[in-house]
């Protein structure tokens, strides 16, 4: 009885069309079904809407202050690549259950190959010591791969109120492939993604946010798509381990080093080889 007594009546759940095939606005209790209903939807997609050429599978990118909720995990968790990013958690005993249930998605997810985005090429992370210096010579490194779910911001160590991430966003793409490029020989291994549908919203992703009273919609503007993905690459290039030990802001990536004249030394050696063949 008890918990009847603190749920709003059922007439404050509803969701609405607003004009657009693929955008549908949820609102009042329970909105963060329609969160993972448009994922589900997304990822059967029964009538080809958001079918994408050469696509290498499904993927999310995304951001909430908190994240709990069995369902939204179980559904990030069925994209082939996903990406979830969350304010940094406080080290408190209470609710570390739900925290190591996190972690555990970390360490066992899917992740996100970085190199589809130009802004996270080049990268290392700092927990591996100081960057490696990349020379002509060095063999190429497996592309780095971001776990599923990370963290970002400031640690609540004390009394003091800290910025954190509050937005609630996910974008919803396909990466893909092709093998053709503007080079010579016009033959290359190009990846990327492509965003198709973004949820934007003021609830959580927790389980309490499902008693609340809240807003999500569905969009799919391209523009909007495009600026979403700009802001979310930028929050995953600055986020850190689930559980790092720092409580400061101290993103993970950093850029590996170029050994310029180790590089200059190689095209000097090969304009050599040019002159002595007489071309």
């Amino acid at each position: 009885m008890e918990d009847e007594e603190h749920k709003f009546p059922e007439a404050f759940h509803y969701q609405a069309g607003i004009g657009q095939r693929s955008s549908n606005a949820y609102f009042g209790t329970d909105v963060l079904s329609g969160l993972t209903a448009g994922m589900d939807e997304f990822l059967t997609d029964p009538e080809g809407r958001w079918r994408q050429y050469r696509s290498l599978g499904a993927a999310v990118l995304g951001c909430v202050p908190w994240l709990d909720d069995q369902d939204l995990l179980s559904r990030i968790d069925r994209f082939p690549s996903a990406c979830v990013v969350v304010t940094k958690q406080e080290l408190k005993k209470r609710g570390r259950d739900r925290f190591e249930r996190l972690k555990q998605y970390a360490d066992q997810g899917s992740g996100f190959p970085a190199d589809v985005f130009a802004e996270m090429t080049g990268l290392a992370s700092r927990y591996d010591g100081p960057p490696p210096a990349i020379g002509p010579y060095t063999p190429p490194a497996d592309g780095l791969r971001v776990p599923t779910i990370r963290s970002f911001g400031f640690r609540k160590a004390g009394k003091l109120p800290v910025p954190l991430i509050h937005a609630k966003m996910f974008l919803l793409g396909h990466l893909w492939w092709h093998d053709e490029d503007g080079s010579p020989s016009g033959v290359a291994d190009v990846t990327g993604f492509t965003p198709k549908r973004l949820w934007l919203g003021s609830t959580n992703g927790t389980k309490s946010s499902r008693l609340g009273l809240e807003f999500g919609v569905w969009l799919d503007d391209p523009d909007l798509l495009a600026d979403a993905q700009q802001f979310l690459v930028k929050v995953m290039r600055s986020s850190e381990t689930i559980d790092p030990d720092d409580d400061l802001f101290e993103p993970e990536y950093i850029n590996v080093k170029y050994d310029n004249d180790a590089f200059y030394e190689a095209l000097s050696d090969s304009f050599d080889a040019l002159d002595e063949d007489g071309e």
